[in-house]
């Protein structure tokens, strides 16, 4: 019963099933589809609301209008280090796993270039620089890592490759022994349950922007600007199942198929799957990936300040076009611990397969107001995404037409907003703080996805010479599940429930010239 082989990759989140794909699933779209806004420690601060402020290097990758506000030139370097933490519940067992990484998050100038004007007119009207700027921004951080362990009295993997009978997995399944045939010729597992799982799912890479953006300021009131954005993808995931458990005995297959290879004296398999029958089982599938390549994407800005005080942003990011390479390997293995006290081991590993495909990411609307008061001031932004324009494309249109129609079917559009204040405390002391809030792409309600950051910071300024230091924590739980099952049926996928946090501490130095 060897059954044609489709790839097969597990999209994370619960609620998301296996799709057939060449290697990519949708939860790896929505991936690259999320960066963060490139911004200094400063900005960092006041929860990234920086759609209405200027005069901050990360306007180089933010809103380009911002750069109108600077009235000279400016060079900055800022460092993060990040601490990912992802504590899980599986089954009623606790785990927890974390991956440090240090960077360099943004490095950026600003050259300030003002208008030349005839002797005698009036300075602070008309058309005042014209700014350019130049910078990289590192956007996403995947450095993560999740693990899980539990006994699932539940079900077991064997029950997942039953019900994919004509796929990979049902194939692998048939193989091992771990699923057979009913009377009917149905899939029915042969594992039992009470199984030991564990699950590890491990991130490295980073997504960055390097960023060409030109800004103006009009009378000190209005501020233009634009930008071009080249973008880098280097990602790297492994994703690891493991499932220690045993063989059915018997009565048991005998009263579903009398005729089973386990069974049966006269089927042609029968010496080599008796043998499994109560077996204790050791079982591995580990997966491979690694994707790269590059993107470019544009954006417009404008600031207006209506009175002094006041100050109104507004910009439009286009979606980021990428051209990626994706390639990837499975491992499949099974170790049986026979009832006689010897081993069996079989195993079915692939080659590495290569595919290249083009993503389109959504685009971004923003939105932003800042109060400017004496000794401080504060900042809001709103964000519109909508992830359900994202698309691919490849040389396979049947599988571009599915995974488009798995898009549009999946996402929908989100409402991001942040918040954030700096007050001055002492000549050349600042204090910040700021809160972030990231809504869900998923037009599913039941699918909880939403972020939470909390920042504060101090800034400290000597003649032209800035630092600045803030702390980042960003905070998301979520269910996810290693296999899907047929919940409509009464048979539930297992769960694991999720809290993942990003700690960040970042620096920036910078200097004004």
């Amino acid at each position: 019963m060897i059954k044609p082989k489709n790839i097969l990759i597990l999209a994370s989140l619960l609620g998301c099933a296996f799709i057939p794909a060449h290697a990519q699933s949708l939860d790896e779209f929505l991936r690259f589809s999320q960066p963060e806004q490139g911004a200094s420690a400063r900005f960092k601060a006041l929860g990234n609301a920086q759609t209405a402020l200027g005069g901050d290097l990360s306007s180089v990758s933010g809103n380009p209008a911002g750069l109108g506000f600077f009235g000279q030139s400016d060079i900055g370097l800022s460092f993060d280090f990040s601490s990912d933490v992802n504590k899980a519940l599986y089954f009623g067992t606790n785990s927890s796993n974390n991956a440090d990484k240090f960077a360099i998050n943004q490095a950026a100038a600003v050259f300030h270039i003002p208008t030349r004007k005839a002797r005698g007119s009036n300075l602070s009207t008309g058309w005042l620089n014209f700014n350019i700027g130049v910078g990289y921004h590192q956007t996403n951080n995947f450095h993560s890592t999740l693990g899980f362990t539990g006994v699932n009295n539940e079900s077991s993997y064997g029950d997942f490759m039953a019900l994919e009978d004509g796929f990979l997995l049902g194939d692998i399944g048939w193989q091992f022994g771990m699923v057979d045939e009913n009377a009917s010729g149905q899939l029915i597992p042969m594992t039992t349950l009470d199984d030991v799982q564990t699950a590890y799912y491990r991130e490295k890479g980073h997504q960055s922007e390097t960023n060409l953006s030109f800004g103006a300021n009009y009378s000190n009131q209005l501020y233009i600007g634009a930008s071009v954005g080249f973008t880098r993808i280097n990602n790297r995931m492994n994703r690891l199942f493991m499932e220690d458990g045993a063989i059915m005995d018997y009565g048991y297959i005998y009263s579903q198929n009398p005729n089973s290879r386990f069974v049966n004296p006269s089927n042609s398999d029968y010496e080599l799957y008796n043998p499994l029958l109560e077996s204790e089982y050791a079982f591995d599938d580990e997966y491979w990936s690694n994707t790269s390549g590059n993107g470019f994407n544009a954006k417009l800005g404008v600031i207006f300040k209506p009175i002094p005080q006041v100050q109104i942003g507004l910009s439009a990011t286009t979606p980021t076009w990428y051209s990626l390479t994706n390639d990837y390997e499975d491992y499949f293995g099974i170790t049986n611990y026979l009832t006689d006290g010897t081993d069996s081991f079989d195993e079915n590993p692939s080659e590495p397969v290569y595919y290249d495909y083009n993503l389109r990411t959504p685009y971004k609307l923003s939105g932003g107001l800042a109060y400017i008061f004496g000794d401080g001031l504060l900042s809001a932004d709103i964000d519109y995404v909508d992830y359900a324009s994202m698309s691919m494309s490849s040389s396979d249109a049947s599988y571009d037409s599915e995974f488009n129609d798995g898009i549009a079917n999946t996402y929908s559009s989100a409402v991001n907003f942040r918040i954030g204040g700096e007050y001055l405390i002492a000549p050349q002391l600042m204090v910040r703080a700021g809160y972030g809030y990231t809504g869900s792409p998923y037009s599913d309600e039941s699918i909880d996805y939403t972020g939470q950051t909390v920042s504060g910071g101090l800034g400290y300024r000597i003649n032209n010479v800035y630092v600045d230091l803030t702390y980042q924590n960003f905070q998301r739980s979520y269910n996810m599940s290693p296999y899907v099952l047929d919940d409509a049926a009464g048979l539930y996928s297992p769960v694991a429930e999720v809290k993942n946090q990003r700690h960040n501490v970042l620096l920036s130095i910078g200097l004004k010239f």
